[in-house]
């Protein structure tokens, strides 16, 4: 049985239903993998080893931390390294780059996977992995011609990044491996059953950190606004930031005939609860500035949601080019698009189908994780 280990010192509980829990998990799940979550001790309770990765291993570590660098990380793989088949990192940092350095000393023939979060627009921005010429990503720099050339596996969660990077590193094109973020369609549908059209209610849904930058929720709320709802409702999803509890208070306000037909519920633990939701809605509205990769919006299309969302980096792909969902730059093509789709059953029903058949074809954890499996048994 091979040892895998996802090493990422912030997990929380809900780092578990996300990409972090989710493929160790299911690599255990599906393919017998021994697998194992390593952390720092962050939440006081992880419910979800309980029912939702319910086989996966957590393993505590101290904090001890000299300025930004883990050394209790260090410590872990200098005595655990050779007991690990497989070593999985996220992002592009001096710390992921010292601990593979550290996994590939110990271990020399382990694999060393890492998980790149880097959109197009980052990677195109950077000219590559590592800003080249900006002083402070000297050391960066110098770690990534030590480490990279070690590393066995590179994941990139979108085409354009995936043909980007291969382009920019010819060298490293074997490393490179397109690996989308997915959804555990069994889990979810089990929760909570897809529903058919005429089942589903005139709901607009969003999810998310509400008040986040980088979210633009501002614009949500400005374009709700001016939104002709009639029968429909308006339902925010997700823990508000202290400081836009004010941009609420002004919006109901402004708009105290709003106050039944908008409604912000804070964050929701229960997957049921949420998936329930996305199963009820008929539009799911995105309104973020950046984005590595919108997962949210692979969950609304699993539910038959028209999507529209803002041209993040991987809003093409992820919609199939607007094939399964609609792409906006600014408020007033929002409010102009949702007054017209509100108004459009047709159209919402067969987006919605498209949607829903897209996301099953091409963000199944299932169908994704058999493709790393295969690549893990040729190394």
């Amino acid at each position: 049985m091979k040892h895998f280990v996802t090493l990422f010192e912030k997990t929380e509980n809900f780092h578990l239903i996300k990409d972090v829990g989710q493929i160790p998990y299911l690599m255990h799940h599906y393919f017998g993998y021994d697998s194992m979550v390593v952390t720092y001790q962050n939440s006081h309770c992880y419910s979800y080893l309980e029912d939702e990765v319910k086989g996966l291993k957590l393993k505590f570590i101290p904090k001890i931390k000299l300025e930004r660098y883990s050394l209790s990380a260090l410590c872990y793989l200098f005595f655990n390294a050779k007991k690990i088949d497989i070593l999985h990192l996220f992002h592009h940092r001096e710390k992921t780059y010292l601990n593979f350095l550290m996994y590939k000393w110990r271990n020399p023939n382990g694999i060393a996977f890492l998980k790149s979060d880097m959109g197009f627009d980052s990677l195109q921005k950077h000219n590559g992995l590592v800003p080249k010429k900006r002083p402070k990503y000297r050391v960066r720099q110098w770690l990534f011609e030590r480490v990279f050339p070690k590393l066995d596996i590179v994941s990139i969660e979108t085409e354009d990044a995936y043909n980007y990077l291969c382009t920019r590193y010819p060298e490293y094109t074997k490393k490179f491996f397109f690996m989308p973020n997915g959804v555990n369609f069994d889990r979810m549908y089990s929760l909570a059953p897809l529903r058919k059209f005429e089942e589903k209610e005139n709901i607009i849904l969003t999810v998310g950190r509400i008040g986040a930058p980088e979210k633009n929720n501002e614009m949500f709320l400005s374009a709700i606004e001016k939104l002709d709802l009639h029968d429909w409702k308006v339902i925010i999803i997700g823990p508000i930031e202290k400081h836009f509890e004010a941009n609420i208070d002004l919006f109901y306000q402004k708009n105290p005939h709003l106050k039944e037909k908008v409604v912000f519920t804070g964050a929701i633990y229960d997957r049921k609860t949420l998936f329930e939701w996305y199963a009820r809605s008929k539009i799911f509205c995105f309104t973020s500035i950046e984005e590595s990769f919108g997962f949210v919006l692979i969950e609304a299309m699993t539910y038959a949601d028209y999507v529209v969302t803002t041209s993040i980096s991987s809003a093409n792909e992820i919609t199939n080019f607007q094939q399964a969902g609609m792409i906006i730059e600014d408020e007033e093509a929002l409010t102009h698009n949702l007054n017209a789709l509100m108004q459009d059953t047709e159209q919402l029903r067969k987006v919605g189908e498209i949607a829903a058949n897209r996301a099953k074809e091409s963000y199944s954890w299932t169908t994704i994780l058999q493709s790393l499996h295969n690549l893990i048994t040729k190394i």
